[in-house]
């Protein structure tokens, strides 16, 4: 037996679609019809410069069917909702003290989520546009103040618009600590996710650590798909392994 998730990371470009309309409605529908249990948001208008009407997250989040919904926010536009209990870890910009490596602010979100009895550890992040700032927030994410640090501890789920693909420099340095869901070609090719009108490059990702075990993977390719934003949704299901919750279970 074993209990699954689904997890789904979306650059959702602040609804606006590739028709320049903006739309919640048509991005919450392109979630819903997949019934995750978590989703990792980025470029998230959170109402940190319009009113707090403009709160996407919370509003995505009222037109998912879960029971109840748990959000954490992060100031540079990431978001994760949860239909199972949720807490923020850290959050914060993927910078060395005192420095920008880049004009426009980039950061991540590290949340714990309690599912099966078990707490997993998220981090969802949205990296720069240049190879170099990209190196620069890599390394910040794989040392001891995130994936480095003692409290990361497995499982693991790294996802979120890396604007990098496979085979980079990045990459390795991430693969050096998770395994990247794409290299396990269950769909037999890498999952293009951008542009959403004609995906050609993969730019979102999930990275896992290998006690959790991957049942499926998708890239939804349908119209509205298509146009609710300029980048596709990376879905994938993943389940705990039954070893991993015997010490949950009442003998």
């Amino acid at each position: 037996m074993t209990n699954s998730l689904r997890i789904i990371t979306y650059n959702i470009h602040r609804c606006i679609g590739g028709d320049r309309k903006l739309s919640l409605q048509r991005v919450a529908d392109v979630i819903a019809v997949h019934q995750p249990d978590i989703v990792a948001l980025q470029e998230v208008d959170c109402g940190a410069v319009r009113p707090a009407l403009y709160d996407q997250a919370a509003l995505i989040a009222e037109q998912l069917s879960f029971p109840e919904v748990w959000i954490e926010r992060e100031r540079c536009g990431n978001a994760v909702l949860s239909r199972y209990p949720m807490k923020r870890v850290k959050a914060g910009g993927l910078h060395k003290v005192h420095r920008w490596h880049t004009l426009a602010r980039r950061g991540a979100l590290w949340v714990e989520v309690e599912a099966f009895g078990i707490q997993i550890q998220i981090i969802n992040t949205h990296l720069g546009l240049t190879p170099r700032t990209r190196l620069n927030q890599s390394r910040v994410l794989t040392g001891p103040d995130w994936l480095g640090s003692q409290d990361c501890r497995p499982p693991v789920i790294l996802c979120g618009d890396f604007n990098a693909q496979p085979g980079s420099t990045v990459f390795k340095l991430f693969e050096d600590k998770l395994i990247n869901v794409e290299n396990l070609k269950l769909n037999g090719d890498q999952e293009n996710t951008w542009p959403s009108s004609y995906p050609l490059l993969s730019y979102d990702h999930i990275f896992l650590s290998d006690d959790l075990v991957v049942e499926a993977v998708k890239v939804p390719t349908d119209a509205r798909a298509r146009i609710a934003s300029d980048h596709l949704p990376f879905v994938v299901q993943i389940s705990l392994p039954i070893h991993n919750m015997w010490q949950f279970c009442e003998i």
